[in-house]
């Protein structure tokens, strides 16, 4: 039985990546875990959830322009996730503010407070997010994004 130390050594070593299919998604399934333990850890340093960072960073990026939760589910990375009650928590901390819908007003529309936007421009800031890339060439980082783009098409 491997350690998952021994494991990553293991699916590290490509001869042939169409024989070693398997072995690539194992490491682009550990990389992912790894990286998203990691970014938690941070978040938790600023009481946000993955998904609150991820709609308040949506939400503040549209700012000063509303947003429906209909767009803000079409934008969320995470697809499956409970969109309505993110924002409900994001709206109860002072993040978020709900308006009426100018063109719908049975419906409300979303928009980031000046608390919100203090927040997303703390964390853009923040060094923590940048150790992920920091190592990375721009030769290196442009060649890691035509992979992952490619690997997205592929499914």
């Amino acid at each position: 039985m491997m350690t998952r130390k021994e494991l990553f050594k293991y699916i590290q070593q490509i001869n042939d990546p169409v024989e070693d299919y398997g072995k690539i998604l194992s490491n682009l399934h550990y990389t992912h875990f790894n990286l998203m333990d990691k970014y938690k850890k941070i978040m938790e340093s600023y009481d946000l959830t993955f998904t609150q960072s991820n709609v308040l960073g949506i939400i503040v990026h549209a700012y000063p322009k509303p947003l429906s939760l209909e767009e803000i589910k079409n934008m969320v990375l995470e697809p499956n996730s409970d969109v309505s009650r993110t924002v409900v928590r994001l709206t109860e901390r002072g993040y978020a503010e709900k308006v009426p819908n100018k063109l719908n007003r049975r419906k409300v529309c979303i928009k980031a407070t000046q608390k919100g936007l203090k927040a997303a421009q703390k964390m853009s800031a923040d060094g923590k997010f940048k150790v992920f890339t920091k190592d990375l060439s721009l030769k290196e980082a442009k060649t890691l994004i035509i992979i992952l783009n490619k690997l997205r098409k592929k499914v």
